[in-house]
């Protein structure tokens, strides 16, 4: 694998995860002086209170690569990876959790599939070592998201992932989006990559999964499909629930009508009738409320809702393609 023009930041946000940092430092800065590449290593304390902080201070003071950011109080995953991402100095990215369940020397396997093209690589804990219980739902919300947005990734919610300075650059994330990076960029018109990666058992410390976690993500899958399907079209989302529930209320609506002409029966004690007539006015609603939402886009809409390729890359590939040898290589980069 070449590194020759790589520098890499790693980010790692953690909370509570005092018993794994040293272990993951000196696993992490061996794999990264192996590599022969820049780097530096940004520890964001999501508010511990177990002494986390402690001892990043002490890997700080021995280390100049190591870098620390610390929260107040805890303020979420999406928040420290948001702010890794602002204090990242490098052109490329690696975020991993700190419970020592994401493997350090899987780092090259990462970058080197950065090499082949792509501007995300998300890992697949193919072989996942957690309760059963977190495994089954897990592989439900994979199954789901990409069902409903079209990425088809077997881990979108690994947090060991890489990313070119270009991702973030046009990707915000903030409240639980951290989740659907890859959604976002793909929208954007990034490559995305999946490799399978090996999983640990915790050995230290707690999960902080929880059942806020699994409403928070749902909502923020439907926040991420609307924010990417239909940010220019809103009319189109809110219209078609619209016309669904008004022609499911129409249909109940004209069934009754059928009963009460041909076979006289009274609707004065038919529950159904009232549902019928509910479904229209509300499918109704979901439509004005679209027709509203079409003319605030329209108001809010930018010039530049598109991400481009910047041209002197395109220049480059393009001459690496005219090159001896190089037009190959090249083919293989932009069918990626």
């Amino acid at each position: 694998m070449s590194t020759a023009n790589q520098s890499v930041s790693v980010i790692i946000p953690l909370l509570n995860e005092r018993e794994t940092l040293d272990e993951l430092y000196e696993r992490l800065s061996t794999v990264l002086i192996e590599l022969a590449v820049k780097y530096e290593i940004i520890f964001v304390d999501d508010g511990s209170k177990d002494g986390s902080i402690e001892r990043i201070k002490k890997l700080k003071s021995s280390d100049t690569a190591v870098r620390c950011i610390r929260f107040r109080r805890n303020f979420g995953k999406s928040a420290a990876l948001a702010a890794g991402f602002s204090a990242a100095r490098y052109n490329v990215i690696v975020t991993m959790d700190g419970d020592l369940q994401d493997l350090p020397e899987h780092i090259p396997l990462f970058l080197s599939a950065l090499e082949e093209g792509y501007d995300l690589v998300s890992g697949w804990r193919h072989d996942r070592q957690d309760s059963l219980t977190k495994r089954i739902s897990s592989r439900l919300y994979n199954w789901t998201t990409a069902l409903l947005t079209g990425v088809r990734l077997h881990d979108i919610n690994c947090g060991f992932k890489c990313y070119r300075r270009e991702v973030l650059d046009e990707v915000m994330i903030y409240g639980e989006r951290h989740r659907y990076t890859p959604v976002l960029a793909s929208y954007r018109g990034f490559r995305i990559g999946e490799i399978k990666i090996e999983h640990s058992p915790r050995r230290y410390g707690s999960s902080h999964y929880g059942v806020g976690r699994v409403f928070g993500g749902v909502f923020s899958l439907l926040t991420v499909i609307l924010m990417t399907r239909y940010t220019n079209r809103p009319l189109h989302f809110f219209g078609l629930v619209g016309l669904m529930l008004s022609g499911a209320g129409a249909l109940i609506d004209l069934y009754l009508v059928y009963q009460r002409i041909v076979h006289m029966q009274w609707l004065t004690n038919r529950p159904l009738l009232i549902i019928g007539t509910l479904f229209i006015i509300i499918g109704v609603q979901f439509i004005l409320f679209g027709l509203l939402a079409e003319m605030i886009a329209f108001s809010y809409r930018r010039e530049d809702d598109y991400s481009i390729v910047n041209a002197d890359e395109e220049e480059e590939e393009a001459a690496g393609a005219a090159s001896p040898g190089g037009g190959k290589r090249g083919k293989e980069t932009v069918a990626r």
